[in-house]
């Protein structure tokens, strides 16, 4: 047999925690990939089984004994859930390295404070002249020196602070503009639901105001939830500009392999979506910015033949550059967004009317 628990298994005494310190983040997936090759291809058994019949010395690689590749997967493993076959959790582990990887990637570092700048400067000259001394005491010693250091010596090190720390605040801000994502209909009601709840009920939790609010939304009519989906799309347009920095800012700097799904997120649901489209196929089937084009372009065109004119139409929109079409599009959707509040603006204060005001709005479009 492969190995027992006993004769093959290394023990994790035998790797101490400062050996893993020296894992390089393409080592460990390099590990998981070789664990994955040595397992029998039928693995029914427990992990713990499975693991305990593992040579692990035929894991070695690089500088990397079989303790220490064994001791690395304990580190990992204990981050996992168990209750599922070794190559189940191998798997696992390949997808919580990567994660680790591209957070560490995309979050810059932080910079060293000046004092730490010195200790790393002066810890050698100091560890060569007093080599029994522990590194806690070889921390005071540094510490103490730091302090002591005239102040143009020691400007140095806080100006290199100082401006590390700038570019990580400004790095810091791309960061957090590109995860900022555009608050979706739900939460922009949310907000403005429990201020109006906490300005009745100051001494409430946030708990209450959770438990208050938390399925009306889903009770709201349909017009109501349109109301807030217009106004997240409004500002999720006004954010376009930024979304636009952040674009740049991912081209220029490929290494740190940010996707661009997280610029643009779907922040409407399916159902919210569907709301949208259902309520703008009432207000008309066939609007679009290409069929307000056409309209304004057959108003010049009453001595061509009607069935000239939509050639003509066609031929002139492909024409357009994007940018004048790109026009066409926001005029389309700030008509629409027009139409749509005052159909929800007549429909709750004009019943008396509402048949004959809504009929003139959609004629005046």
């Amino acid at each position: 047999m492969n190995g027992t628990v006993d004769d093959e298994k290394p023990s994790t005494s035998m790797a101490t925690t400062g050996d893993q310190d020296h894992w390089s983040p393409e080592d460990i997936p390099t590990l998981l990939e070789t664990m994955k090759s040595i397992l029998p291809s039928q693995v029914n058994e427990n992990f713990q089984t499975t693991e305990s019949q593992l040579d692990w010395n035929k894991l070695a690689f690089k500088n990397y004994t079989g303790p220490m590749c064994y001791q690395k997967w304990v580190e990992i493993s204990n981050q996992l859930r168990k209750f599922r076959t070794l190559s189940e959790l191998i798997l696992e582990a390949e997808d919580l390295v990567k994660k680790n990887l591209t957070k560490h990637l995309q979050f810059p570092m932080k910079p060293l404070t000046a004092y730490f700048r010195f200790f790393i400067e002066k810890r050698a000259k100091y560890a060569k002249r007093y080599p029994k001394m522990n590194t806690m005491d070889l921390r005071k010693i540094l510490s103490y020196k730091f302090r002591q250091l005239p102040k143009e010596k020691k400007i140095k090190y806080i100006e290199d602070f100082q401006r590390e720390k700038e570019e990580f605040n400004s790095k810091l801000q791309k960061k957090s503009d590109i995860h900022k994502n555009p608050k979706t209909p739900q939460k922009l009601w949310y907000s403005h639901k429990s201020k109006h709840f906490l300005k009745k009920k100051p001494e409430a939790s946030a708990k209450d105001v959770k438990d208050a609010l938390g399925k009306q939304w889903h009770q709201l009519s349909e017009k109501k939830r349109l109301k807030w989906i217009r106004k997240a799309l409004e500002q999720h347009k006004k954010s376009e500009p930024q979304r636009n920095r952040m674009r740049q800012y991912i081209q220029e700097h490929p290494e740190e392999n940010i996707s661009e799904a997280v610029i643009t997120p779907c922040f409407l649901t399916k159902a919210e979506r569907q709301l949208k489209e259902k309520f703008d196929r009432q207000l008309n089937p066939s609007s679009n910015c290409y069929a307000m084009y056409c309209s304004e372009l057959m108003a010049n065109m009453k001595d061509v033949p009607r069935k000239e004119r939509l050639g003509l139409c066609s031929q002139g929109w492909k024409l357009l550059s994007q940018k004048e079409k790109d026009a066409y599009t926001e005029k389309f959707e700030r008509r629409i967004t027009v139409v749509s509040c005052c159909i929800l603006y007549i429909s709750e204060r004009c019943q008396s009317r509402k048949g004959f005001l809504i009929k003139f709005i959609l004629n005046w479009r």
